[in-house]
């Protein structure tokens, strides 16, 4: 397998993920805030904290009362085709590398993606932000689990695959990570043993960014912040949680790996960092000890992404090449 289309599958299917998620947190973000009256700082700035935007956002608006401008921030995070993480960015870049790799993958996944990227640019999405901005992030939302099950479906389970699922997977526990981070970073740790009413709000609104409500009530009876957190961070069934996502991309990083004779650097620190998650996941993490774990944990799974790229994106040699 060329190691273009390796590098393209894996940036296809983040791209495609983070859009989904820069979507739910916008939209978890406004119900948040009809229910739940927060300090000016607290209110919009920590979304723009999660998608680590905070250096480009205040180049363009240097006005610090634009940190808590709700319409210009969502703007800014859905329509900025400059803001690498934003909704139409995002949407545009997985476009881009489904373009790219066109005969690697599925007509209908090509459709899915390119009417997507359509609907965004020819208004019809405008039009319908303006109108009612909740039922716009549940299009997006929809439209990406779409193209993701249209992938599962339609696609060879083989090589391109698995890096689709593996780019996926990384980018989903890192977002998954920051979400539950930010929310001892800014909005702060319980105070007490039990939650108040404005703290269970919180939770509710960061296990709804997660989808994850429903699931969480099958293993708690109630909300509580020590146990949402031990739940996004180590509940093994539940499909966005991190140590969920870290061990099945590692399961699919083995795969590659095993085929293609390489990545031994790449699959050491993931499966490293799966049994460090592992490990910590019957620990009872609040305040700053949980903070310094989802921050190693992010920055670990970049590093795991870095030496993905050194181990099967060298653009000079095709992948059996390198491994001759």
């Amino acid at each position: 397998m060329i190691s273009r289309v390796a590098e393209c599958c894996f940036w296809l299917h983040r791209h495609a993920e983070r859009a989904e998620s820069m979507a739910r947190l916008l939209r978890v973000n406004r119900s948040f805030l009809l229910d739940v009256n927060l300090p000016e700082f607290s209110r919009w700035w920590p979304v723009v904290i999660v998608s680590g935007e905070q250096e480009r956002f205040a180049e363009q608006h240097p006005d610090e009362s634009a940190r808590n401008d709700g319409e210009l921030v969502q703007q800014y995070l859905t329509w900025d085709e400059k803001c690498p993480v934003s909704v139409i960015g995002s949407v545009y870049w997985a476009r881009e590398n489904a373009r790219t790799i066109r005969d690697a993958i599925s007509l209908e996944m090509w459709e899915s993606i390119n009417g997507f990227w359509h609907w965004l640019r020819r208004g019809q999405g405008r039009r319908l932000y303006g109108r009612d901005r909740d039922a716009f992030y549940q299009r997006v939302k929809e439209s990406v689990a779409l193209f993701q099950g249209v992938c599962h479906n339609t696609m060879l389970h083989e090589e391109p695959f698995d890096f689709m699922r593996l780019g996926m997977l990384l980018e989903r526990a890192g977002q998954t990570a920051r979400i539950l981070d930010v929310k001892f970073h800014l909005l702060g740790p319980s105070t007490s043993e039990a939650d108040s009413p404005v703290e269970a709000a919180q939770w509710v609104a960061l296990l709804r960014s997660c989808s994850a409500e429903q699931s969480y009530l099958r293993r708690h009876r109630r909300l509580a912040g020590a146990h949402v957190a031990r739940f996004l961070l180590s509940e093994p069934l539940f499909p966005r949680s991190v140590f969920h996502c870290l061990e099945r991309a590692l399961n699919f990083l083995s795969r590659i790996s095993k085929s293609s004779g390489r990545g031994d650097a790449s699959s050491e620190k993931l499966a490293a960092l799966v049994e460090s998650v592992r490990v910590r996941a019957g620990e009872q993490l609040t305040g700053a000890p949980l903070h310094e774990e989802l921050t190693r944990i992010i920055d670990t799974t970049m590093d795991v992404c870095a030496a993905i790229h050194r181990d099967y994106f060298d653009p000079s040699l095709p992948l059996d090449e390198q491994a001759a």
